[in-house]
Formats: structure tokens, sequence, C-alpha cells
């Protein structure tokens, strides 16, 4: 009775072994791709957010500046009315600097309160691929348009630098609905 009760042999064993190990490998494979998947969708969607949270924020700050008193490719000054008078002819006017900091192809939006010069802040955005994204229009342009001042603002977003085709590009007219009509 317990000679016709064989067991497996070694090439039997090995070869389930060889088959189980493929199958592993393969499941093993699929899963950390869609973890790294999932982790790039997690970056590109937190930056997207940071980006239109910075922007929402120039937006504001723009809305209710009087003026831009200083102006470049990659920063703009704001002159805000003193929350106390609630004008834009105050004499010592408060500023919010605007600007972008970074180097090679990875940059930040930054605001900083109370200062004309792009060092300290608070980061709104990062993963923008170039630093020159403001471009300031002053009123009454095209002339005879009556038209308020406006700043232009082109930013691409990219987590992903070495993939051209996970850029993020958000383009905006924000005007200075304080600004003087000429």
């Amino acid at each position: 009775m317990l000679r016709n009760e064989r067991g497996y042999t070694l090439v039997e064993l090995l070869t389930v072994m060889a088959i189980l190990s493929i199958v592993s490998m393969a499941i093993i494979t699929l899963y950390i791709s869609g973890v790294r998947a999932q982790a790039n969708m997690d970056a590109t969607f937190s930056a997207q957010t940071s980006l239109r949270v910075g922007l929402d924020k120039l937006r504001g700050d723009v809305h209710l500046a009087c003026s831009e008193t200083a102006q470049s490719a990659t920063s703009v000054t704001l002159s805000m009315p003193v929350a106390s008078e609630g004008a834009c002819d105050q004499v010592t006017p408060s500023v919010i600097t605007w600007c972008t900091q970074g180097s090679g192809s990875v940059y930040g939006l930054y605001r900083i309160v109370g200062s004309s010069t792009c060092s300290g802040g608070v980061k709104y955005a990062d993963f923008l691929t170039g630093g020159s994204i403001f471009t300031y229009t002053a009123q009454n342009s095209p002339s005879g348009s009556y038209a308020l001042p406006r700043l232009h603002v082109d930013m691409t977003l990219n987590t992903q630098p070495a993939n051209a085709t996970t850029r993020y590009h958000v383009v905006d007219d924000l005007v200075f609905e304080n600004g003087v009509r000429s």
C-alpha cells in the first residue's frame, strides 16, 4: 500500500517553482509600475492644484492692486491700497512681489509681502518649466481702448521634465480693477 503512494520528483518541484517565480515576477512588475504611475499622478495633481491656488491668489492681488511699481518677465511688484484707507492714493502703499525663483528647468512661483526683491516669501507653485511668465500691458493699450492695465501670465508646469507629454499649460490675463483708465 505504501509503495503506491509516491511523492513529487525533484524535476516536478523545480518546474512548478520556475513557473511560480515567472508568474510572481510578472505580478510584482505590474504592481510596481502601478505604484509608480500612481505616485506620478499624485505629484502632478498636487503641483497643478498648487499652481491653481497660486494663480487665484495672484489674481486676487492684481484685482486689488492700484498698479504695478516694478515689472520684469520674472517678477512683478504690486502697489496695494492700505487696508485702513482702502484707496489707491495713499502716501505709502504696501507692496507685494510675485516672482519666479529657480535654476535649470525647474522654477517656483513665490509671493513676498512688503518687499520689492525676490527673496524668501511663500512658494505657491513648483515645477514651472521657465521663469519668464509675466507681461505687463499699460492702461489704454491699444490706444483709444480705455482698457485697464493688465498682467498677462503664461506658465507651464511639468513634474517630469524628461517627459514633454506631461506638461500643463496655464495662460491668463489679470486686470488691475483699481487701475486708472486714460
